[in-house]
């Protein structure tokens, strides 16, 4: 049996920094499927969202069962997501037909690249320009708290911001963790944890879906995402295990530096 390392040693990696920062899946696992393994745009997405679906459903029953979700949140942040991310796939599917793959590659690495540094300097953004929120801290008067039925405007928003971000996701398998943690910490005074648990919740409906539309246009590699799950598993229970006993904000800063690298490497080249 011909079995190839490389991929499963990076899901390890990969998986490793996703329990120990709970971001870094898709940013990470898109970039090395497409620029070092050489697999196509099309089939590098499609995979990372089923392996993304895989690695983050243990997380979502986990949060769940810790009251860390808020479900009202979630399911209207899907109402845009879900729909947009599906219409990434048909604009990633309309791209396969109107570009050869050269072509293809080329403008999906830097729309990959562009991407990495968005979220990038979202994380850094997150982590030293945020202002943190704890679940003792008071609400102004006249602010949503978290726990009352959102108003009408908050769920349009919340609809939009969900869609722009599922557009992301359905196009390059990108951004359904960092991205979507920094809408949510915009728009909701609600706890790190509920935010961490709402965002992983959301994302893995969001990676099912995306994923199987990728599946029924021939876009997952079963072969190679399985290969990735044997190092991704034990790599997120390991960094879940490490997780507190390492400082959270560093380990962000290092990783938000290392995808702004990477997209920065791969639109110069």
């Amino acid at each position: 049996m011909n079995f190839d390392t490389g991929p499963a040693l990076f899901g390890l990696l990969v998986g490793f920094l996703v329990g120990l920062t709970g971001v870094g899946g898709g940013s990470l696992m898109t970039p090395f499927l497409v620029a070092v393994v050489g697999v196509p745009a099309p089939t590098a997405v499609g995979t990372d969202m089923v392996f993304a679906t895989a690695t983050k459903l243990t997380g979502s029953v986990q949060h769940y069962r810790q009251r860390s979700v808020n479900l009202e949140i979630a399911i209207f942040l899907g109402l845009g997501s879900i729909p947009a991310g599906l219409l990434g796939v048909a604009t990633l599917e309309w791209m396969e037909g109107a570009f050869d793959p050269e072509t293809l590659k080329s403008v999906m690495i830097t729309i990959i690249a562009l991407t990495l540094v968005l979220v990038g300097a979202s994380l850094i953004y997150i982590e030293y320009f945020m202002p943190q929120r704890d679940a003792t801290t008071p609400k102004k008067a006249g602010v949503w708290d978290g726990k009352s039925p959102m108003s009408r405007r908050r769920r349009t928003y919340t609809v939009l911001f969900g869609a722009m971000g599922g557009y992301l996701v359905g196009l390059t398998s990108i951004g359904s963790g960092s991205v979507m943690a920094v809408i949510l910490l915009l728009l909701y005074p609600i706890a790190p944890a509920v935010i961490v648990g709402t965002d992983i919740a959301h994302a893995t409906v969001l990676s099912l879906v995306v994923g199987l539309a990728h599946m029924t246009q021939g876009n997952v590699d079963f072969g190679l995402a399985g290969t990735l799950l044997l190092g991704s598993i034990p790599g997120v229970l390991l960094g879940s295990r490490v997780a507190p006993w390492l400082p959270g904000k560093p380990l962000k800063a290092i990783l938000a530096g290392m995808l702004i690298f990477v997209g920065v490497r791969l639109l110069l080249a």
